[in-house]
């Protein structure tokens, strides 16, 4: 029985290192990986890892979205790694698919892998939308120059209600922005 790694990657960045040294805590002898940029590429890192596997190995994954990016894909995955013999141990998870699990135990794990997928599907989108100064989120509703003229106002002893109908606001979003 070999323990045999798997990784993949959007691009080659610190998580790829993250990884490769998760899995060779685990005992990770071989390690293949991927760097793809779409869940519809090729992975020639998996498929050779799928064509070295022997009955009784064991592929050692960190977590669920690095072995598929769709739950489908995740599902595939998993039925033609154990359609050879082998085994899965996802190091985040702490999950190995030689455990016995109850049918609401199943369910859980596959919830926690359509997180993983989701987040990790996500991820490169928020980082660039932050590199671009974006930020998520709802807009502000309103300015700077209107959050002034509220403090100046209400400093002015204008009636809250007054204040509401001139801005066009409520009155806890006038009170949000008089905090700040």
């Amino acid at each position: 029985m070999k323990n045999i790694g798997y990784l993949k990657g959007f691009r080659q960045d610190e998580s790829i290192d993250f990884q490769k040294r998760e899995l060779k805590k685990a005992g990770c002898s071989i390690i293949f990986k991927d760097i793809v940029s779409s869940s519809k590429e090729l992975r020639s890192g998996f498929v050779t890892l799928l064509d070295r596997l022997e009955m009784g190995d064991r592929v050692v994954v960190y977590n669920f979205a690095k072995l598929g990016s769709s739950l489908s894909q995740l599902v595939d995955h998993v039925v033609a790694i154990q359609d050879r013999g082998a085994h899965l141990y996802f190091v985040e998870e702490s999950i190995e698919t030689t455990m016995m699990m109850s049918f609401s135990d199943i369910f859980q794990v596959l919830k926690q892998g359509k997180v993983s997928i989701d987040q990790e599907r996500t991820a490169p989108g928020r980082q660039g939308a932050k590199v671009r100064g974006l930020l998520g989120g709802r807009p502000e509703k309103i300015t700077d120059r209107q959050t002034q003229e509220i403090k100046r106002l209400y400093k002015e002893d204008i009636p809250i209600k007054s204040i509401c109908e001139r801005l066009k606001i409520s009155r806890p979003t006038l009170y949000k922005y008089l905090k700040r």
